[in-house]
């Protein structure tokens, strides 16, 4: 076969190719590097509803636009930070406040933007301030003007295009204590009917429908787990990985067994959205729960990273990883961080809990007799230290009575929650009673908690350890994790 013999190129084409070679470099480097993460601060602000405050209702709908519609990562404050903390911020963090008022239907909306750098040079508050107008126009106005680059156009599918159901909606929102959002749910159920295609309104109803899974079920009448489910779908269909609906639905899915559908949802929303700081939050509690605890471990960690100095603890529960992990020390430093928000039965728990672990009978003592007074809430732990109590005092029989109460109590809710029935077993085992405790330590299990850490290792479950059939538990368990470990790695819920 004849071979064509090469022609030399020109000298000026090699340059010509050699720039094209570069410009390329650059051009898929450009478009390789993702988008700089805008970081929001909001603070607590107050929105007059015709003499109530939807303040809350506002800041978790703009938090939902920001981070849907801006990709932003959304943290919450009280108030202005001081100086010493502003200045381990980063210096882009942009801060946000807000105030308004509701006249008729209509919305007077009035934003006032800063960020770190221009607060720690004395620079004025940037304001936006929008005429009296129907919500959703005051809204499209306030979006178009905010100092954040737009990624998507979800506005019609984030804000209730009538003006009734926009203040209901922000009256919704702005509810969170759990009988309050029980007692709202007709009104739930009815703006999401009437607002179909608004993801915020589905994210309202499942939010209160969750709630009324642990405070009075009955009140929601027949299907509740379904239609909490339906609820969370239907935010997430109009919204792909929808930020605080794929956080709440992880927790409802966590607390009824099913913590791999409940990953599964995380891991896809941390694909689209790798900086929404309750996403990993979520990875966290359904990672505990199913024995996952580097993954856990590694989730509150990319959490912190992304809200720096402002981290606050969740407010939905007592981060028991660090305990999980044998980290009493660090237990400790996040059980003080929680008290200093809220000083609440389930913190006293943890508290006395920590304490009886390190050995110091009076001290946990002091914690739980705090803890079970009448007006503590919530009623679960203020009841479980009772029994705890009544254990220290050296009342096995009472307490004894007192955890059948509250078996009894939890087997009318239609959310089991494994991690609290794994509670009851380890109470069951200090009170003697090694057959309950290891009936509830199987129970738990069967309600998806499967962290084989704590049941080997926690020093309440001893009895429970005896019993003849420990074995097959503790086989069940680790068989369990197993799979979990090898569906949902560690380098899964990378960013």
């Amino acid at each position: 076969m004849a071979v064509i013999p090469s022609t030399p190129l020109h000298p000026g084409t090699w340059v010509i190719l050699a720039l094209t070679v570069v410009g390329l470099g650059i051009v898929a480097v450009k478009f390789d590097k993702p988008p700089s993460v805008e970081r929001v601060l909001v603070l607590a602000s107050s929105l007059d509803d015709q003499g109530r405050d939807v303040g809350p209702g506002m800041e978790t709908l703009l938090s939902d636009c920001m981070e849907v519609l801006a990709g932003a990562t959304v943290t919450h404050g009280q108030g202005l930070p001081t100086p010493a903390v502003l200045s381990h911020l980063p210096p882009n963090t942009r801060l946000l406040r807000f105030h308004g008022n509701r006249k008729e239907n209509l919305l007077a909306l009035t934003l006032e933007w800063n960020t770190v750098d221009r607060l720690l040079s004395n620079q004025p508050w940037l304001e936006e301030s929008g005429f009296r107008e129907q919500p959703w126009e005051a809204m499209q106005q306030a979006l178009r003007h905010w100092p954040l680059p737009l990624r998507h156009r979800l506005q019609e599918r984030l804000i209730p295009r009538s003006a009734p159901n926009f203040w209901r909606l922000l009256e919704g929102l702005a509810i969170l204590d759990d009988q309050t959002a029980t007692d709202h749910l007709a009104a739930s159920q009815k703006l999401a009917e009437d607002e179909p295609d608004c993801a915020s309104a589905w994210t309202a109803l499942g939010d209160h429908l969750y709630r009324s899974l642990w405070v009075n079920p009955d009140q929601a009448g027949i299907g509740l787990n379904s239609r909490t489910h339906h609820a969370f779908e239907t935010a997430e269909r109009l919204i792909q990985g929808h930020p605080r609906a794929t956080f709440l639905w992880s927790m409802m899915l966590t607390d009824t067994g099913n913590q791999s559908l409940a990953l599964k949802h995380l891991k896809d929303a941390i694909w689209l959205r790798p900086d929404m700081p309750d996403l990993y939050l979520g990875i966290a509690y359904a990672g505990r729960t199913s024995g996952l605890l580097e993954g856990a471990r590694r989730a509150l960690v990319r959490r912190s990273e992304l809200i720096g100095p402002m981290a606050l603890p969740s407010s939905w529960f007592v981060e028991t990883t660090p305990l999980y992990l044998g980290d009493q020390a660090a237990f400790g430093q996040e059980l003080a961080r929680v008290e200093a928000l809220r000083r609440d039965a389930s913190v006293l728990f943890y508290k006395g809990y920590l304490a009886l672990l390190q050995g110091n009978r009076p001290q946990a003592l002091g914690f739980m007799k705090s803890g079970s007074a009448p007006a503590m809430e919530p009623i679960p732990f203020r009841d479980l230290c009772r029994v705890y109590r009544a254990f220290l005092e050296g009342r096995p029989e009472q307490g004894l009575l007192e955890l059948h109460e509250i078996d009894k109590i939890r087997g009318r809710l239609r959310i089991p929650d494994g991690e609290w029935t794994f509670k009851e077993a380890e109470a069951y085992s200090l009170l003697g009673d090694p057959d309950q405790a290891m009936d509830c330590a199987t129970r738990a299990f069967v309600q998806g908690f499967s962290c084989a850490t704590w049941y080997e290792g926690s020093p309440f479950l001893a009895k429970a350890r005896e019993h003849p059939r420990w074995p097959m538990l503790l086989r069940n368990i680790r068989e369990r994790q197993a799979v979990l470990a090898g569906s949902f790695p560690p380098a899964a819920f990378s960013p």
